[in-house]
């Protein structure tokens, strides 16, 4: 879902060469969903079905996750992927029982491989108590493969991401969700596309896009608010852990926080204008400490970006979803070249830094 703060947040364009350099963290589920995008038409056009290998299992995020990382490093970007760990009780869904179902599921879908069962396969592997799971599973895999750092977070992979930019491990956060603001992440890329087009959602059609920065600090200068505040604005519009309140969106939200400065004020003030019965004491004390006080891994400082393990990724891509082998060793030897080429960036930018505090150094 994510909160949707689009009307009330300036985004500034920024060109790829000033990501030249960067190391920047990726929400993952975020990012993997978006790659389903990329799936075949039916001939009448009137319907969008996933890309399915041999064991009717979807491939589109394995294809996907190699051609976008190749881009980052074609980019001269270091990517680290950070992934959701347990889900908040405020979203209806408990991990443990969906890794439960998925344990169970798993087993059911390697039986009827097993018997050559291909319908009941596919059944299995479309469901959505196997079909997420298990993408979040092979696509952990395959960075593993891939030489590509990921950090599994406590909770959400938004607030690890922010976490990182906050620390400096990372320079930027990259989602097309606004919830990174909301906890705290100073500096957010969006459109990070080589293609530089998104598919309009529901729809078989595509729109150009340019990748933006948002600027958390600009932003709040701009707004007159500060993080607190912003954090209210989306318990009033919605977001992932409350569905908001009828009747306000952005534009509403901002102009109400401006005058009451709180969200208690407000709704002392506005009781009888908007229906605030869902808003209690609890539900606004849970969502803010989610946003403001994350639970995150802070044991982050020793990350690396390995060359990729050829073995291994050409027996994921190939051996376990029968890709295209020829197809896939051209793109693993480009991704490797492109690797190197990144380092090799990375390494002449850091010996120009040392050398240029020195001097500084040396003339102070």
């Amino acid at each position: 879902m994510g909160v949707k703060l689009q009307n009330i947040i300036i985004r500034k364009k920024i060109d790829y060469q000033e990501l030249a350099g960067k190391i920047i963290a990726i929400d993952a589920p975020n990012i993997i969903v978006s790659l389903f995008n990329f799936t075949r038409k039916n001939p009448d056009g009137t319907y969008a079905r996933l890309i399915l290998d041999r064991t009717q299992r979807p491939i589109s995020h394995l294809y996907g996750l190699l051609y976008r990382i190749n881009f980052y490093y074609s980019r001269k970007i270091f990517p680290i992927f950070c992934f959701d760990g347990k889900v908040s009780e405020l979203k209806k869904v408990i991990t443990k029982d969906q890794l439960k179902d998925f344990i169970f599921i798993e087993r059911w879908y390697n039986q009827a491989i097993a018997n050559k069962n291909k319908e009941l396969a596919r059944q299995i592997a479309l469901s959505k108590e196997y079909m997420w799971q298990n993408i979040i599973k092979e696509s952990k895999q395959l960075l593993g493969a891939l030489g590509v750092p990921y950090i599994e977070s406590p909770a959400s992979a938004e607030s690890q991401c922010a976490y990182l930019v906050k620390k400096g491990i990372a320079q930027h956060s990259n989602s097309q969700d606004f919830d990174s603001l909301l906890f705290g992440c100073p500096s957010v890329i969006q459109n990070l596309s080589k293609s530089l087009r998104r598919k309009v959602q529901g729809r078989w059609q595509y729109q150009k896009i340019q990748p933006v920065q948002i600027n958390l600090i600009k932003n709040l200068t701009n707004l007159r608010i500060s993080i607190f505040q912003l954090v209210d604005i989306g318990l009033l519009v919605g977001n992932d852990y409350f569905k908001g309140i009828e009747g306000i969106g952005p534009k509403k939200a901002l102009i109400l926080i401006r005058k009451y400065q709180t969200l208690e004020s407000l709704i002392l003030k506005e009781y009888q204008n908007y229906n605030f019965r869902a808003l209690t004491p609890e539900i606004i004390k849970e969502v803010r400490k989610i946003f403001l006080f994350p639970d995150v891994d802070e044991r982050v400082n020793n990350i690396f970006w390995n060359p990729l393990n050829n073995t291994r990724s050409f027996s994921i891509l190939c051996e376990d979803h029968n890709l295209n082998k020829e197809r896939v060793e051209n793109n693993l030897e480009v991704f490797q070249r492109n690797y190197y080429q990144c380092r090799h960036y990375f390494n002449q930018q850091e010996k120009t830094q040392k050398k240029f505090q020195i001097t500084l150094e040396n003339v102070l």
